[in-house]
């Protein structure tokens, strides 16, 4: 049974309405009365006035910012986020969230709302998995498109060069699955041929062009052309299987960088000239987050000039050479156990010596071929018939594993529960906010080197570094504190030219 009573304070003089009930209590085994209070009584008019709601407790606003700061200073010097709004007035603070977090996480979409609560993003967005798929059903080819019209007469590019990249759309092994159902499958299926345009002078992405490796269908609806670029430089690669005669190279029409074997004939007395003298601490210098060392030489080839650029590289010499010795032995051991494989005979003829005795097969190791592979390990050559300058021979061939790898797996198993990247628009537009978070990876490590941040700190450790830069502001208070910021730190952000400035 409930009833309304009412109390008055001494004190205050003030009347209190409590809400009386009464139930029954077993262990003492009586009814007892249970009050509430609900509210105070007016005095002019005799209503009752409820109590006013508890506020909800404040907490301390913690995030960082420190990595949305680095990349904002960096796609406005670029204009990259004057160009994206132009093109997606609407979306392009939402494709700004989530080219950062890819540019520092390099990670699924599908987690970044966990990013963006814990991050100061572009907008105040909130990247939830239904936002970013609304997102990406507005993306479609004539605003990518027009973008990449916009970006170009940006950039004005003088000279530019164009790198093919190969990447698998899924991120799992198909072969598995088909050595399971026992059924041939095609190398080139699930695998998208990327054709990326870069400025020569500063490495900026401009452009791509999106194909199957294995219909030739062309994605995207885009307005690249090669032939619309004036100055267009080509690159071939012998490690990749590219026949190239090197010694017509002074001879290219065009702009062309080719990397040698280090034992082409064309290049082998350079290796074996330098081979003492290359580790030489002047010739040591960070190219794309790598320690090299690098020796440059101009050539003449029938009164034609052109560049050799001989690199040496310390760390992968030990593993490149470990790597190959494995291989050896174990094709050793395939001759020597009858079961040689066809496409291991090249192997077999140079680098082992094999007779016949008693009824068994013997394979003794080539020591002068196996010598002379051990002398190029770490080695690399690149010629040129336009640049003198190393940094810009190599960094294509340097950055195409990172790119590659930036790449693979667009069709994640996380991002394609949540997504719809069956849908080619959506696929589409998931590869191009990957293409915006390269841009401006590619210009942060463009400027660590320039700013020589890259001796002694990665990209990944600077991301690190800067995440780890928690800005708190109080409940009540417009101020913001930052936690401690190091030496390290604070050499990185002026060197942006950030300043650790309340907001």
């Amino acid at each position: 049974m409930s009833s309304i009573v009412y109390l008055r304070n001494r004190k205050s003089n003030t009347i209190y309405a409590y809400l009386n009930e009464s139930a029954w209590d077993p262990d003492r085994k009586k009814c007892v009365c249970k009050r509430k209070c609900i509210g105070h009584l007016d005095p002019d008019t005799g209503e009752i006035v409820p109590n006013r709601s508890s506020k909800p407790k404040q907490t301390p606003w913690i995030k960082s910012r420190y990595i949305t700061k680095l990349f904002d200073e960096v796609s406005a010097e670029l204009q990259l986020s004057e160009v994206l709004s132009l093109c997606f007035p609407d979306d392009w603070k939402r494709i700004a969230t989530l080219a950062y977090y890819i540019a520092a996480e390099s990670s699924e979409l599908q987690f970044c709302h966990h990013w963006c609560e814990t991050h100061k993003t572009p907008g105040g967005n909130v990247m939830t998995p239904e936002k970013t798929n609304e997102l990406m059903k507005n993306i479609d080819s004539n605003a990518i498109s027009l973008f990449f019209t916009l970006w170009r007469l940006r950039l004005q590019p003088d000279e530019v060069y164009v790198d093919t990249i190969i990447f698998r759309e899924s991120s799992g092994d198909m072969s598995y699955y088909a050595k399971s159902l026992n059924i041939e499958m095609d190398e080139k299926q699930y695998k998208t041929k990327m054709e990326l345009y870069f400025t020569t002078k500063n490495d900026i992405p401009l452009c791509y062009e999106l194909s199957s490796l294995s219909t030739g269908h062309v994605y995207g609806d885009y307005d690249v052309r090669r032939e619309s670029f004036r100055k267009l430089t080509s690159f071939l690669d012998e490690e990749k299987g590219d026949v190239f005669d090197a010694s017509l190279i002074a001879y290219a029409g065009s702009n062309i960088i080719v990397r040698v074997l280090p034992d082409n004939e064309f290049v082998r007395d350079l290796t074996e000239k330098v081979s003492k003298s290359i580790a030489n601490a002047e010739n040591g210098r960070m190219v794309f987050g790598n320690f090299l060392f690098i020796e440059t030489f101009m050539n003449h080839h029938n009164g034609k000039r052109y560049y050799t650029h001989i690199c040496y590289d310390p760390n992968s010499a030990a593993n490149d050479l470990s790597a190959f010795l494995t291989i050896v032995n174990n094709c050793r051991y395939e001759i020597e156990s009858g079961n040689p494989l066809p496409d291991h005979q090249h192997i077999y003829d140079k680098y082992l010596l094999i007779r016949e005795d008693d009824e068994c097969t013997i394979a003794e190791y080539n020591s002068q071929a196996i010598m002379q592979h051990s002398n190029n390990a770490g080695y690399s050559v690149y010629i040129s018939n336009f640049t003198r300058n190393p940094v810009s021979a190599l960094i294509p061939f340097l950055q195409r594993k990172t790119i590659t790898d930036m790449f693979n797996g667009m069709m994640n198993e996380y991002d394609s529960a949540s997504l719809n990247l069956s849908s080619e628009q959506v696929y589409l537009s998931r590869i191009f906010i990957q293409f915006i978070a390269l841009i401006i990876k590619r210009e942060v490590e463009r400027r660590m080197d320039l700013y020589k941040l890259n001796k002694t700190l990665s990209y990944k450790e600077m991301i690190e570094m800067l995440d780890s830069i928690r800005t708190v502001k109080m409940p009540g208070s417009k101020k913001m504190i930052d936690t401690e910021i190091d030496a390290s730190a604070m050499r990185v952000l002026n060197a942006f030219g950030i300043a650790p400035e309340e907001d």
